[in-house]
């Protein structure tokens, strides 16, 4: 299909610098597009029933990082997606895959860490479980196999661009970026352990920074706590949230002449233990009020009002909030980075005693032995011995429900610890929960007993894949569970506890969370927090004790990779892809509009703009189903300048620029007649001068497979 033009107008970026560094290890990133599906599949995360994809806001990647030690020759690869979470029959997939290519020993389940920026706006089918695949109407092999082929197609990029270079490390506060979403469950905990910390989130923002040999910047990651929320459950446009913006953002500030995905320098911004951590800064208020509420009975909104989080720029609109939530993040990665200090770089080699400012901290260089960690654990068969000497039971998983970044069910609210009539009738025509599992899980009001179901196959599941990976003196747990700032604070501590105890940390020891990672298993709280129940603590399957169960798991970890010994029992992961289903929508034929061709311009743009002030230029097209062809590495859109010298045309922007949207609809379903419609905000700062847009597509005929 050739795309149709239209004059329009553009935006400049500028490249940073770099310094030589010193080389410690082999190094490489890699970046490929995961996009599924981006219509009529549902969206992962706010498990909303009819929120599906209608169009392309900004696509989904896949980040990878490798790390080769040419001491040991082991090696460690770090994969950040920009999903809600990670599957872990995907991860199976990938290395599966991988070892196709590479063959067995090179990549495997227990050096590959595939972790999530845990965004909400993002396509679903991709877990196993019923739970999960009921939110999105099944295991999706639509979304799947694009985001499989895309992780790989990643980790290929960083093997073949493996070189010598350094590893850097860096920690500095942001602030303005999140808030606890549950205080009142965070101030449960400890008065003596609650005083340790300044803020009851994490604030801190790590990153580890790669370059190569000669000091040129190659990418970095950063762990932040922070919900993938800040675009809210209307949404219907497919991206990445803050993070995925933040990647974005970091990617075209380094890459000023590349088109976003095809640049050399690749930034990941992973989730850490933000289970209870809102985007939303200004707080949760009754919606058409000023009225704030929390969530929980005490403060049920008037009327049809509901109690939902309000981010930076929710006066604009929740895309506002989430380019300022994004774009603080990415801009203090780069400060992190080395990059930038009073417009001269900052090189990433200086020792780890200097200082430039309490602002900016210099960069320390990563340097050691490589290693990893990784077991598959049924989390519901440990035992764990409290703080008082008794045994504490795991639980089969139960599930409660709600959350200001996504209004609860009705009736069923948060710090909720009784039934309701109506819910305890529902739950119990679902499954009634048997007298250990309601004493197990006290004191949840079991809204869904999902740990004895057993049709058609698991619920939830029950075994984790959990992992800790070695750079030096920077150690990396990944696990499934969304962690709450408190629990990940404690098991962050004893890790580190149990590392300088077995001989491999000390007191400059780092330990970064990881999370979700490798699977998805909902939340983790603290037992104090778990009282409560608030959304997080009614989201902690496994009981009570879940967190002291993850803190003997990893416990088990450290002392393996200290002793040098394998991981002997490991439990085999379950796969119920065969047994799953799939309701997503059925994609029929493709038809043209009455006396049109696909392609044709059904609504056309103005030939002249005069523009006084920022305006959105839109254009609508006769189309096929997106569906028909994901578009994987290309784009549903392209904006055009024609270059005064030469008359050529120049791809500016595309599908994946935050300023440009990909919306579709049916016209008439019945007929398979649809419409695209392009649209791309045009800043104030656009220069005059000649533009065209661009529709790419591909139709489905009639009686075609």
């Amino acid at each position: 299909m050739l795309p149709r033009t239209f004059f329009l107008f553009e935006l400049l970026f500028h490249l940073l610098a770099g310094q030589p560094t010193q080389v410690g290890y082999q190094v490489g990133t890699g970046i490929a597009d995961i996009t599924g599906p981006i219509v009529q599949i549902m969206m992962m995360g706010y498990a909303k029933h009819g929120q599906t994809g209608q169009g392309l806001a900004q696509r989904l990647y896949s980040r990878a990082y490798t790390v080769l030690d040419p001491v040991s020759g082991n090696r460690i690869t770090i994969v950040n997606t920009d999903t809600q979470s990670m599957g872990d029959i995907v991860k199976q997939r990938v290395v599966s895959s991988l070892q196709e290519i590479y063959g067995e020993d090179v990549y495997t389940e227990k050096n590959i860490m595939l972790a999530s920026t845990h965004s909400h706006s993002g396509m679903g089918g991709f877990l196993q479980y019923t739970l999960y695949e009921i939110s999105v109407l099944g295991w999706i092999e639509e979304t799947v196999q694009p985001m499989v082929q895309g992780i790989v197609k990643s980790i290929q990029i960083a093997h073949d661009n493996l070189q010598e270079g350094n590893v850097v490390y860096n920690l500095g506060e942001l602030l303005d970026t999140n808030i606890n979403r549950s205080p009142s469950a965070y101030l449960l905990n400890p008065e003596e352990e609650r005083a340790r910390y300044k803020h009851n989130v994490d604030k801190d923002m790590s990153l580890l920074g790669f370059r190569a040999r000669d000091g040129q910047p190659l990418g970095l990651i950063t762990w932040f706590p922070v919900h993938g929320v800040s675009i809210n459950n209307t949404n219907r446009l497919i991206n990445g949230d803050n993070k995925g913006f933040a990647a974005y953002a970091a990617e075209r500030t380094m890459n000023p002449d590349s088109l976003p995905g095809k640049g050399p320098f690749v930034a990941a911004f992973t989730q850490s233990n933000g289970a209870d951590v809102s985007p939303n800064t200004l707080g949760a208020f009754c919606t058409e009020t000023d009225i704030p509420c929390d969530g929980s009975r005490d403060s049920i909104c008037p009327g049809s009002s509901k109690c939902i989080g309000r981010g930076p720029g929710w006066k604009i609109g929740h895309f506002e909030s989430n380019r300022i939530i994004g774009q603080n993040q990415a801009t203090r990665a780069l400060e992190l980075f080395g990059q930038k200090r009073k417009g001269k770089a900052i090189p990433a080699s200086v020792s780890a005693s200097a200082s430039t400012s309490a602002s900016v901290p210099v960069p320390i260089s990563v340097q050691g032995k490589v290693d990893f960690r990784q077991k598959y654990w049924d989390i519901t068969k440990e035992v764990v011995i409290t703080a008082n000497g008794t045994k504490g039971l795991l639980c089969d998983p139960a599930m409660a429900a709600g959350t200001t970044d996504g209004p609860a069910i009705d009736g069923f609210y948060q710090n909720t610890t009784q039934g309701t009539f109506f819910w305890d009738i529902a739950k119990d025509l679902v499954k009634k929960p048997t007298q250990r599992q309601k004493e197990c899980q006290a004191p949840k009001a079991i809204l869904l007993n999902t740990g004895e179901i057993k049709y058609p196959f698991d619920w939830q599941p029950k075994i984790l894949d959990v992992q800790l990976l070695r750079m030096g003196n920077v150690y990396i747990i990944g696990v499934p569970s969304e962690f709450s700032t408190m629990s990940g604070r404690r098991l962050r501590r004893s890790v580190r506890q149990n590392l300088i105890a077995q001989g491999l940390g000390n007191n400059d020891t780092v330990v970064l969370h990881t999370g979700p990672a490798n699977g998805y298993a909902s939340y983790c709280t603290t037992f104090e927090e778990y009282q409560m129940q608030r959304y997080e603590g009614g989201s902690t399957p496994y009981g009570p004790y879940t967190l002291d169960a993850y803190i003997k798991v990893f416990g088990e970890l450290v002392s393996s990779m200290a002793s040098g010994k394998p991981i002997l029992d490991s439990e085999q992961l379950p796969n119920y892809v065969n047994a799953s289903y799939d309701f997503s929508p059925r994609q029929g034929a493709d038809r043209p509009k009455l006396f049109h061709q696909f392609g044709d311009v059904v609504r056309n743009v103005a030939p002249v703009y005069r523009r006084r002030k920022a305006l959105t230029i839109t254009a609508s097209f006769v189309a096929g189903n997106p569906r028909n062809d994901g578009m994987l590495d290309k784009t549903y859109l392209t904006v055009e300048y024609r270059q005064p010298s030469s008359g050529d045309w120049k791809i500016i922007k595309t599908d994946d620029d935050y300023d440009t949207r990909f919306i579709w609809r049916y016209t008439m379903p019945i007929l398979g007649q649809s419409e695209a419609t392009v649209e791309w905000d045009c800043g104030e700062d656009t220069p005059a001068g000649f533009y065209r847009l661009g529709y790419f597509g591909h139709h489905r005929t009639p009686y075609t497979k």
